[in-house]
């Protein structure tokens, strides 16, 4: 029994970690997935919440497959849990044992059904004022920087009092978040033992001083809660003296702000779940069952697409809550301060000062119209026929990516890699333009403020050479304008990274094999408008290097640059395009196989380790894996993502019998190693992928996911 307890409190710690990536019902609204659970009763005013169902269902799932039963009849696997039994019997008494027994045993109860999490109203607000001071204390190293201070010491310094003064001045918005959670009670016995335990504490707590009368049972939601209220001001908060950096004045509105902060936590059960909350006051917990729950809301609605389904897990964010967590609250008036703020450590001259503020006030109002609009998201996990399926709602607007078409690239992915990512930006000639204003901004100021600070023996050097170097630069940005952007229109990149390269023997030292030993083949790819215009490019960038490097030569005393010139690469023509290439004799003694090179296709460019890929990616190939199959990917699509654990296994497996052909006589015989490392493998087998797509769907982007894991025979 406690092997088994420890095992469901286990997988719901695991659980209880991907949460947070009930019978009581409130004043009605529709459960658009038609299962019974908390949604029913989660208040409206919640900003987030994560739903865990059948929590028992999936771990019997596991605990009962054939291949969970042979790893565990394995003598390693035997070994590890003696070990582990040993271990736990030796450091803990006979009364802890059975203590900690039956908290496993109410624990993994607990978790057994259905797990709830829910934050109130006030959690983005409480969250932001902590979020911004983590972000102060990120900044504060740049204002050293731009001060020529690299010392660590300073900015370590800095970056904490940073955090410390960020969260002085914000203190009057510090609060404790609304948290809540809950637990479905198949058995009500369990939670009123665990009621009963607590309510046997109440005792201790009333007799520390400063928590008398803030523990007791009071009456919520119609039934017994056990309740703890307390004011910052129990605290030693008075002995506070000192702050670095705060000053007087700002400590004493610090520390009266901390005073007057709440704290109140509850416990109890309600209907057929137990809740616990935490917050300021329990008005969120209070909130239950009075109007309308979280399933009224517009965010909702797509959940209804999976209606009856075998619902394992919900999930919402509030555009709120979002926008705290990613930071995404502040606009640009916000971000435009911030980096003034920083800016003001330099102490540049007033009129200079004007000028820079003008322009990072232009420059953030340009940067924040490519930044998303951020928007709510909802999600469910179910079981299907395909797998373990996931649909995630996203209502964020301006994004970067585009799903107007299909994604083309997923043809030239050699028909089933081991994993593979693409996607499709947008507005690729836009944001060239917004770096190539502001890059040309940034030298202005790096020529009117740096170069004068160089040191008067070298001062005219420098000015000779970037004077020199701005034809240059000027020719390569006219090259990316004319050439590079329009060839890169369709805007698709991918990275691909498959395991079919094989050789008996790949190197001189290794013994030969008596099969093929498949190698790693990674492969990043860009999806091409116009392969000649791409091609034109890096001729282009090359020979402005090589320009580059001529101009600095004649700035260099050594002579060591005058020798440095980037030649023009090898080429290998394909059956379905061009390799350029530059050979590396190092990696002739190794393979002749592997040689890096840049491939430029009709539709696509790729960099890849051998030529053999090469050949693989440019001819066009539709995804074969089963895996691949599950997914609608003719669609429109923005973005594309698998993992075929099958040609993974494929990759390794031949190392495996490779490393039995090497083990010592007398090695298996006694450890029964080929067993064990074959039912491993055979385990790890089990799993056969994962594949998501990312595509529009009724104004709303939606990432679908479908994970399939098949048992042994």
């Amino acid at each position: 029994m406690f092997k088994r307890s420890l095992a469901m409190a286990f997988f719901a710690s695991f659980l209880s970690c991907l949460l947070f990536s009930s019978a009581i019902k409130s004043i009605a609204a529709e459960n658009l997935v038609k299962t019974d659970c908390a949604i029913d009763w989660i208040p409206k005013s919640s900003t987030a919440f994560g739903i865990m169902l059948k929590n028992k269902e999936q771990l019997d799932l596991v605990l009962n497959s054939k291949a969970f039963k042979k790893l565990a009849e394995l003598g390693a696997t035997k070994m590890l849990i003696e070990k582990f039994n040993e271990g736990f019997s030796g450091n803990v008494d006979d009364a802890k044992k059975e203590q900690m027994n039956k908290a496993l045993k109410i624990a993994g109860q607990l978790f057994s059904h259905e797990v709830v999490l829910a934050t109130g109203p006030n959690a983005p607000k409480s969250l932001g004022a902590i979020i911004s001071a983590l972000t102060a204390g990120q900044m504060a190293p740049l204002t050293l920087i731009m001060q020529g201070n690299f010392d660590q010491d300073a900015i370590s310094k800095a970056q904490g009092e940073s955090i410390i003064q960020a969260l002085v001045e914000s203190s009057g918005e510090l609060n404790v978040p609304e948290l809540l959670f809950a637990f479905k009670l198949k058995d009500k016995k369990t939670g009123e033992d665990l009621m009963k335990i607590l309510e046997d504490k109440l005792p201790m707590i009333e007799a520390a001083g400063k928590f008398k009368g803030a523990a007791k049972k009071e009456k919520l939601l119609g039934s017994d809660f056990l309740t703890l209220k307390v004011k910052g001001s129990i605290f030693p908060i008075k002995e506070i003296d000192q702050i670095p950096g705060v000053e007087e004045g700002q400590l004493k509105k610090f520390k009266a702000d901390l005073a007057k902060l709440t704290f109140a936590a509850a416990i109890g059960i309600k209907g057929d779940y137990l809740i616990a909350t935490v917050g300021p006051d329990l008005t969120y917990l209070s909130s239950i069952g009075k109007g309308e729950s979280i399933a009224s809301i517009k965010e909702m609605e797509p959940l209804s697409k999976h209606a009856g389904k075998n619902i394992l897990g919900l999930q919402y964010y509030s555009k709120e809550f979002l926008e705290t967590a990613q930071s995404y609250g502040s606009g640009p008036e916000e971000a435009s301060i911030q980096i003034k703020e920083m800016i003001a450590g330099a102490n540049l001259p007033k009129d200079i000062s004007k000028r820079v503020e003008k322009d990072v006030d232009a420059l953030t109002k340009e940067a924040f119209e490519f930044a998303p609009k951020i928007g709510a998201r909802v999600g469910v996990t179910f079981l299907s026929d395909k797998g373990c399926e996931s649909a995630n709602y996203d209502f964020s607007s301006n994004m970067p990516i585009d799903g107007s078409k299909p994604l083309g690239l997923l043809q030239n992915f050699g028909g089933n890699p081991i994993f593979a990512a693409v996607l499709r930006g947008k507005d690729v000639e836009k944001t060239w333009n917004f770096f190539s204003k502001w890059g040309a901004v940034g030298y202005g100021y790096f020529t009117e403020f740096a170069i004068p600070n160089v040191p008067e023996d070298q001062k005219e050097q420098v000015i000779a050479f970037f004077k020199k170097l701005e034809p240059t630069i000027a020719k390569l940005a006219k090259i990316t304008a004319s050439d590079l952007i329009p060839a890169m229109k369709d805007a698709q990149i991918a990275f691909v990274l498959d395991g079919k390269l094989g050789s008996k023997q790949w190197s001189p030292l290794l013994p030969k094999s008596k099969k093929d030993l498949f190698v790693p083949e990674p492969a990043f790819i860009l999806g091409i408008s116009d392969a000649a215009k791409f091609a034109a490019a890096l001729k282009g960038y090359r020979e402005g290097i090589n320009q580059i490097i001529k101009d600095a030569a004649g700035f260099d005393p050594t002579g060591t640059l005058a020798a440095i010139k980037i030649p023009a690469p090898e080429e290998k023509t394909l059956k379905e395009g061009k390799a350029y290439f530059y050979p590396i004799p190092l990696l002739e003694d190794i393979s002749k196989k592997i040689q890096p090179a840049a491939v430029v296709g009709s539709n696509f460019s790729a960099i890849t380790f051998s030529f053999e890929h090469a050949e693989r990616l440019l001819n066009k190939t539709p995804l074969t894996s089963e895996v691949a199959k599950l997914a609608s990917i003719e669609k429109n699509l923005a973005g594309f993502c698998i993992f075929d654990n099958t040609s993974l296994m494929g990759m390794i497996n031949p190392w495996v019998d490779f490393g039995f052909e090497m083990l010592p006589p007398g090695i298996d015989e006694g450890f029964g190693v080929k067993k064990q490392v074959k039912t491993f493998f055979e385990v790890l087998g089990t799993c056969k992928g994962t594949v998501c797509t990312t595509f529009m769907e009724d104004g709303i982007w939606v990432n679908h996911s479908i994970s399939v894991w098949k048992d042994l025979e």
